[in-house]
């Protein structure tokens, strides 16, 4: 077995360091204005990550209409309202003018993304509840949840 002298260790060991740090991601953006775009990019991955969960919802209520489970009525209507909670933050959502100042446009990502994070819960748990429901229907498979 080769044993190395301790500064080639320090030196690979520091080489290891620099490229894990070059491979990392950065930190926070330093600029305000860097930050609020780094915060709108975040909400709008995130909208993009909803918005496919809330195609499940689609599929969820046309398997349980077709199974018609018994009690399926208020699963139907969580599934309407969870769609609905997206539709309306989509429709509200106004993203500030980009000559804005970018502390004000931060602001505005920040109480955006607590909105996405509620909707997205709702959206969830809503999910979730129907997957169980058919699950539960004699005959029936649920799909896979994500």
């Amino acid at each position: 077995m080769k044993l190395f002298a301790p500064q080639t260790l320090a030196l690979a060991l520091a080489t290891a360091a620099i490229g894990l740090a070059a491979c990392s991601p950065t930190t926070a953006p330093a600029t305000p204005a860097a930050q609020a775009k780094a915060a709108e990019d975040n909400l709008m991955n995130r909208h993009d990550s909803v918005m496919a969960q809330a195609g499940r919802l689609f599929e969820l209520r046309e398997k349980i209409a077709t199974a018609k489970p018994a009690n399926a009525a208020p699963y139907l209507r969580s599934l309407q309202a969870a769609d609905g909670a997206m539709m309306a933050w989509m429709n509200a959502y106004h993203a500030p003018d980009s000559t804005a100042a970018a502390p004000q446009r931060l602001a505005y990502f920040r109480q955006e993304q607590a909105k996405l994070d509620a909707v997205e819960k709702r959206l969830r748990g809503t999910i979730d509840s129907a997957a169980a429901l058919l699950k539960q229907a004699p005959g029936t498979a649920a799909p896979a949840t994500k």
